[in-house]
């Protein structure tokens, strides 16, 4: 079973998008939403902290192209982004999501890592802004990827105790 998780940034970014390639009737998807720039760059990281591979997708007007669905899959899917990780000789990776636009209160800016845990697990960690808040949640998620947990530090700096109640909560079910 697949758990799709879209960060608050791409799932601003793209749930209009993907609704209205989907086949959806595109006048419930505002044009703004299609038309907002949003950039990601992906870098997967070795032991030693050396890049091993990278993606990078920029899309704006009409939305996220062909060529875009390569960090659409990587940031919405768990086992994708673990396997990409694994593939590439990696056991980290970093990415940051730019969502631009005029309107303020959609616009954000997150670092998003991904990295394995002493036991396993997965630690997913967004930190950032969107719409001007500050932002710090993430996810723990089996070696898999096929069960996570969401945790949610409310903006706060540090999320030691939330990561490992959603840590505890995994190991539960």
């Amino acid at each position: 079973m697949r758990i799709p998780i879209l960060t608050a940034v791409a799932a601003l970014s793209i749930t209009g998008t993907a609704f209205a390639q989907g086949g959806g009737s595109t006048e419930l998807v505002p044009q703004e939403a299609v038309d907002r720039p949003v950039a990601v760059d992906v870098s997967i990281l070795d032991a030693g902290g050396a890049t091993v591979d990278t993606l990078s997708c920029e899309w704006s007007t009409g939305g996220p192209g062909e060529d875009d669905n390569q960090c659409l899959k990587f940031q919405s899917d768990p086992q994708v982004a673990f396997g990409a990780i694994a593939s590439a000789g990696g056991v980290r990776a970093e990415q940051h999501t730019v969502v631009g636009g005029d309107d303020a209160d959609i616009r954000g800016d997150m670092a998003i890592t991904y990295s394995k845990r002493a036991d396993g697990t997965w630690l997913i960690r967004s930190k950032g802004t969107v719409g001007g808040k500050p932002m710090h949640f993430g996810r723990v998620c089996t070696a898999d990827g096929q069960k996570c947990v969401r945790w949610d530090a409310d903006g706060a700096k540090y999320a030691r105790k939330d990561v490992r109640a959603a840590a505890s909560k995994l190991r539960k079910r």
